[in-house]
């Protein structure tokens, strides 16, 4: 199995589920979102922050990154080198939320633990990302056996930011 780690067309049915799992949690913060609009708005305006706006933002990059990796994973045409480039790419796509919180950060109310462990979380997700794609490209030190562990990442910070967004907001 050592060869499947550096060969995506081995993982069809991981890049399947993924695909399928990141459109439906996609929904789900679309709906979070559109069932509080008006509180999220009203507490950011509260706080002078964007910070629950870049939370559902932060939420659907890292869905819409899962599901992008996932449909390119399932292209057969697609060479190792050129899908690592992929990686690599969606990984500085994922530094973008990281540098947006800090800033949000600033003006809200969160308290310092919690923004600590988001922001180590995203942190991680670039990395796992890059790691990815270095070690696929290197074919050596794990390559695509990465990719669950980023994959998992990316909807528990999609799920934790959706559940903000739908209940949390309420209290």
């Amino acid at each position: 199995m050592a060869g499947g780690a550096y060969d995506p067309e081995t993982w069809h049915d991981l890049f399947i589920a993924a695909a399928g799992a990141a459109a439906a949690l996609s929904g789900l913060i679309f709906v979070a979102v559109s069932i509080n609009l008006r509180d999220i708005f009203a507490l950011e305006k509260k706080v002078g922050s964007t910070y629950l706006t870049g939370r559902a933002l932060e939420s659907l990059v890292a869905l819409l990154i899962v599901l992008g990796i996932s449909l390119v994973g399932l292209d057969p045409s697609v060479s190792r080198p050129v899908f690592a480039a992929v990686l690599l790419f969606c990984a500085a796509g994922s530094a973008v939320s990281p540098v947006r919180q800090t800033s949000a950060y600033r003006s809200s109310h969160v308290k310092p633990t919690a923004y600590n462990l988001r922001l180590s979380l995203t942190l991680l997700l670039v990395a796992a990302y890059a790691v990815t794609s270095a070690t696929l490209l290197a074919q050596g030190g794990g390559g695509l056996h990465w990719l669950p562990f980023a994959f998992i990442l990316a909807v528990t910070i999609a799920a934790s930011n959706a559940w903000i967004l739908l209940v949390e907001v309420l209290r």
